[in-house]
């Protein structure tokens, strides 16, 4: 996914700094494979803004160290030496660098990395366990909190569970909002839908909490380090309305997420949410409401700002937008009532079922990337719905 945002960008210098104290902590006492030199091979998105630090994925070439930390130089990057994290299945590392003006047309970047820790010597963006879900930290700042089990507050009328909120801003402000009075069914960063059908059988309304429960089965950190840290969980969809024999409720669509979660640069963190969606049972299909609006799918329920603007392709919106089609879209203002302004950009993989997708944008707090609209579409066993999309918190106004 490549960023369709330009924000301002400040302290590279700060980032470099921080991350070879941060390797320094990781190399005491390791085994650092004898400064092992592994081969990275990066290929440039079209479209790539250059001198805007983004999450840049690069293929390894032969082994390396599952969660390796190296060390990289290119002159696409500029003089200063820039730090990958390896995925635990050593396959892939990940950078959060800035391409100088006029690299970008280079499309295939070779680079030798050089092995200089693991990330698990010392976690620096990482999940951690706490009462009711998991809490992802950057160093000492708080991201976003996974809402693992189920709770209500609104005496059971509305119980929820897999959702992430709050979400933080670079400074602590909470960006997102659980329960809200006007629409008690919003929770934080969500996906959910109006319809989910089970053959002729409405099996409840997970969007507004009715007849549904998620049940979350695995909720589990699998990577963490100076670069980024990996959260993956495994959910089953339920509802009363759907049972066995014996009455207890069959899990209808098995849902496998993984939200990784990138070491904040500048003004700047991505967020990456990949949501799996596969039938377990015969004839699914979900939907939106069944209106004009369609609305269901990826969410952000933003805790409206002072000074509030939203985004997207078209410029500033300047009024709730049903239906408009974008890339992405930006929510900006002073939250808390903060004299800084800060924000969050909802950005779409192209590899989306329907790219620009169409939004739901609205000024109470409400940000749906509407997926599949009023039309239900069915969920295949074998081929899954696979959801993807990035989320920039940032400090400033979101510009294009």
């Amino acid at each position: 996914m490549v960023a369709r945002g330009v924000f301002v960008m400040r302290g590279r210098m700060f980032w470099a700094a921080w991350m070879l104290g941060a390797l320094l902590v990781l190399s005491v006492g390791g085994d650092l494979a004898a400064a092992r030199k592994v081969k990275l091979v990066i290929e440039l998105p079209s479209g790539l803004p250059t001198g805007l630090p983004v999450p840049i994925p690069a293929r390894i070439e032969g082994k390396a160290i599952p969660g390796a930390v190296l060390s990289v130089r290119h002159v696409a990057f500029g003089k200063e030496t820039v730090f990958a994290q390896c995925e635990v299945n050593g396959r892939v590392a990940w950078l959060v660098a800035a391409v100088r003006d006029g690299q970008a047309g280079q499309r295939e970047l070779h680079l030798r990395g050089q092995v200089v820790g693991q990330s698990r010597e010392g976690r620096v963006v990482r999940f951690e366990d706490r009462k009711g879900g998991i809490e992802c930290l950057d160093g000492d700042r708080k991201v976003m909190f996974y809402q693992r089990d189920p709770h209500s507050r609104d005496a059971g009328k509305h119980v929820a569970a897999n959702y992430f909120h709050p979400l933080y801003g670079l400074d602590g402000e909470v960006l997102t909002q659980d329960f809200p009075a006007d629409h008690p069914h919003h929770h934080g960063v969500f996906w959910a839908w109006h319809q989910l059908l089970v053959g002729t059988t409405r099996a409840g309304d997970p969007w507004v909490n009715k007849d549904f429960l998620p049940v979350v089965r695995k909720a589990e950190a699998v990577e963490s380090g100076p670069v980024f840290a990996s959260l993956v969980t495994a959910v089953d969809w339920t509802s009363n309305l759907v049972t066995d024999a014996d009455g207890r409720p069959r899990p209808i669509v098995s849902e496998s997420g993984r939200f990784r979660v990138f070491h904040a640069v500048g003004e700047t963190r991505h967020i990456d949410f990949r949501i799996r969606l596969s039938a377990l049972l015969r004839d699914v299909k979900i939907g939106g409401s069944e209106n004009v609006k369609g609305y269901s799918g990826f969410t952000v329920r933003v805790k409206p700002p002072m000074e509030m603007q939203i985004q997207d392709r078209r410029g500033r919106v300047e009024a709730d937008a049903v239906g408009s089609t974008s890339p992405w879209a930006d929510i900006s203002g002073r939250f808390g009532g903060r004299a800084i302004r800060s924000g969050v950009s909802i950005l779409c993989d192209s590899r989306l079922p329907e790219f620009p997708p169409k939004w739901l944008l609205r000024f109470y707090g409400m940000q749906n990337v509407a997926y599949p609209g009023r039309l239900a579409v069915r969920l295949e066993q074998e081929h899954p719905l696979i959801l993807r999309h990035r989320l920039v918190v940032h400090r400033g106004a979101g510009a294009r």
